[in-house]
């Protein structure tokens, strides 16, 4: 009996310590998201809900920005461990020899759209008018790309920054139409608010199909063992969320009011289908089609390998 206590102390022992090691285990794991918290994130919100960041031992801090146009440049600067990025944005970024590289996708399909007034039948219509666009240099990728398409150089357009204001732009008449608006998001709450204008998907003129969302970390720190943990617990909350979608919803909503709104309730079923069901996974051939697209427009200048803007995590 005496030997017996003696075990079961040393047992004791050693499961405090396995549980003092466990705990300690969860790693931080910073992300700057985009913009502010929407339905283009469920799927992170669905990792956290279901457990799958706590099985993988990881303490997942979500961050808004305060500028949405910081967040590469905090991670490149070492004050965040991931961004939510645009491929686009990367590729300028890495064509400026900033060391910053893809890890994991978000969405995987694209979300961009170029929404015109009521005035603009078709895009050829827009010769002659402004623009409005949210991220400054991707005009020279999409915008020209759809023009072009339709018979018009970029020269022929006004082309305004309106940062992130592209809704307010388009309904005061301060533009006749607005390219950077998300099918997910703006379009939808156009819609609701009974705009009569019209949009026109860029990969249906000859944009490439591109990921729409991405996780982009420091290059030196890619390889961290912690990422590889992070696209499979997001993996997992993934599958959650395509199962239990309204309950996730309810969970979200509760902690997150902004997102009560039939405007983010209809965004939130909208961005189910464009959600990375593998977001580890790498489609080489998409970023290649990608970035031979933005070297062709001089968007990026530097024929860079692959490996220099992104890598398969999971390999």
């Amino acid at each position: 009996m005496k030997y017996l206590k003696i075990g079961i102390k040393i047992f004791a022992f050693y499961l405090m310590i396995g549980n003092a090691l466990s705990v300690k285990a969860n790693e931080k794991v910073t992300v700057i998201l985009d913009w502010f918290l929407n339905s283009s994130h469920e799927s992170l919100l669905a990792a956290k809900y279901s457990g799958a960041f706590e099985r993988h031992h990881l303490d997942v801090e979500l961050i808004a920005p305060a500028d949405p146009g910081m967040p590469p440049r905090m991670v490149a600067a070492g004050k965040a461990d991931l961004a939510i990025s645009y491929p686009i944005q990367l590729g300028m970024m890495v064509d400026q020899s900033i060391p910053l590289i893809r890890i994991g996708t978000l969405l995987d399909t694209p979300l961009d759209t170029l929404i015109v007034g009521p005035n603009i039948s078709e895009i050829r219509d827009l010769k002659g008018k402004k623009i409005g666009v949210s991220i400054a240099g991707d005009e020279r990728s999409i915008l020209s790309t759809l023009l072009e398409n339709a018979g018009v150089k970029l020269s022929d357009v006004q082309v305004i920054n309106v940062n992130f204001q592209l809704e307010q732009a388009l309904l005061t008449g301060k533009v006749d139409a607005i390219t950077g608006a998300n099918r997910n998001y703006e379009w939808i709450d156009l819609q609701q608010r009974q705009f009569k204008g019209k949009v026109f998907y860029p990969e249906e003129y000859g944009v490439p199909i591109c990921d729409e969302l991405i996780f982009i970390a420091r290059k030196d720190a890619a390889h961290d063992p912690k990422f590889k943990e992070f696209m499979l617990a997001l993996q997992e909350g993934t599958n959650y969320l395509l199962n239990h979608h309204e309950e996730i919803y309810e969970k979200a909503a509760k902690d997150f009011p902004q997102l009560v709104s039939p405007l983010n309730k209809a965004a939130w079923i909208a961005t189910l289908p464009r959600v990375s069901k593998n977001p580890g996974l790498l489609d080489k051939g998409k970023y290649e089609r990608l970035y031979s697209f933005l070297r062709q427009k001089g968007v990026i200048h530097k024929n860079l390998p692959l490996s220099d803007y992104t890598i398969d995590i999971l390999q």
